[in-house]
């Protein structure tokens, strides 16, 4: 008897560990992903061929930019949200165009520092549906040194 609850309460720290490490590998890929989209979305914007910049209205034409004679690829894939496999991101739409997205998991974050600078309003989020990954068009340096580094 004293061995099966002792069985017991190893299976359970076990099943507390495995559940802290999935969280912190799909936090991992949650930043990843929210990153890629938002560099995809900073490119399809600095690179509007005319003189007023836009912001695509779906996030398809980031696979494929259809606006030049031989179409763009800003992103390689649509990314799903790590924590909802089955659903894709959450879109942040302004003026009709989507200038960023963020993930829809109430969870609260296990990482607390080491945030890129894009990333600085993840300080103290209390979930990481509070994760926004948005595009500005004063992170042009951030987004040639990213595009650099592919």
């Amino acid at each position: 008897m004293v061995t099966l609850v002792l069985a017991a309460i190893a299976m359970q720290g076990a099943a507390v560990m495995w559940q802290q490490q999935s969280q912190r590998s799909n936090e991992a890929l949650l930043l990843e992903t929210g990153e890629a989209y938002r560099l995809a979305i900073g490119r399809y914007y600095e690179s509007t061929p005319q003189p007023v910049k836009q912001y695509p209205v779906r996030l398809d034409e980031l696979i494929e930019d259809k606006r030049f004679p031989v179409p763009k690829r800003h992103l390689r894939k649509l990314y799903p949200d790590p924590f909802y496999v089955k659903q894709g991101m959450t879109l942040i739409i302004r003026d009709g165009r989507i200038v960023g997205v963020h993930g829809q998991s109430l969870l609260a974050p296990i990482r607390s520092t080491g945030y890129q600078e894009s990333q600085s309003g993840f300080h103290g989020a209390k979930h990481y549906r509070a994760w926004q990954f948005v595009y500005e068009p004063n992170t042009l340096a951030d987004l040639e040194l990213a595009w650099v580094n592919r």
